[in-house]
Parts: C-alpha cells; structure tokens; sequence
C-alpha cells in the first residue's frame, strides 16, 4: 500500500510541475511580449509573434490626408473584392385557394 501511495504522490506532483511549467512558458512566450508591445504602442501579430508598427496609408502612397479617391469614384463605391448588394428578393405570389369540398 506504501509504494502505491508514493507512486501516486511522484506521478501528481510530475503532472502539478508540468502543468505550472508549460502555463509559465505559455506567458514568457505569448502573454507578456503581447503586453510589452501593445504598452510601446505597436501591433501584436500573433501568427508570427511579432510586434509590428502600424504606419497610416499615407506613408505609403504618399498622397495627403483628405484626397478624394482617384479616377472620380465615390469612397463608398463597392470594390472588386466586395460584392454589389443584392436585390430584394421578390414577393411571393398569394397561394391558390383550395377547391370548396361539397
């Protein structure tokens, strides 16, 4: 009965320093370089669990805030990426009245 209790206390206190060991590596890894990033300011990418700056469009295309769109189309003007709305669909017909039964 000893040895099965002492086996039993081994095996919980391995699964205890697992477990507390894998929730530490879990926030030295992810939690805590997720928080240091988004207090400086910049942008977590969790897929590459990288903090990245964010720049506005304008840095990029050079173009000054206030510009309205190129080629005369509206900014609300759906792209080729989103599809058009949808007409409403039609309203149903009344059904047929059934026969009279006599």
């Amino acid at each position: 009965m000893n040895k099965t209790i002492n086996r039993l206390k081994y095996i919980f206190i391995g699964i205890f320093l697992l477990a507390s060991a894998s929730v530490l590596a879990y926030h030295a890894m992810w939690v805590w370089p997720k928080d240091r990033c988004e207090k400086s300011g910049g942008a977590w990418a969790g897929k590459w669990m990288k903090c990245a700056t964010v720049y506005p469009i304008e840095t990029w295309t050079r173009r000054p805030r206030g510009t309205p769109p190129l080629n005369g189309e509206s900014a609300d003007a759906p792209t080729a990426d989103a599809p058009a709305k949808a007409a409403p669909a039609p309203a149903a017909a009344p059904a047929a009245a059934a026969p009279e039964k006599k």
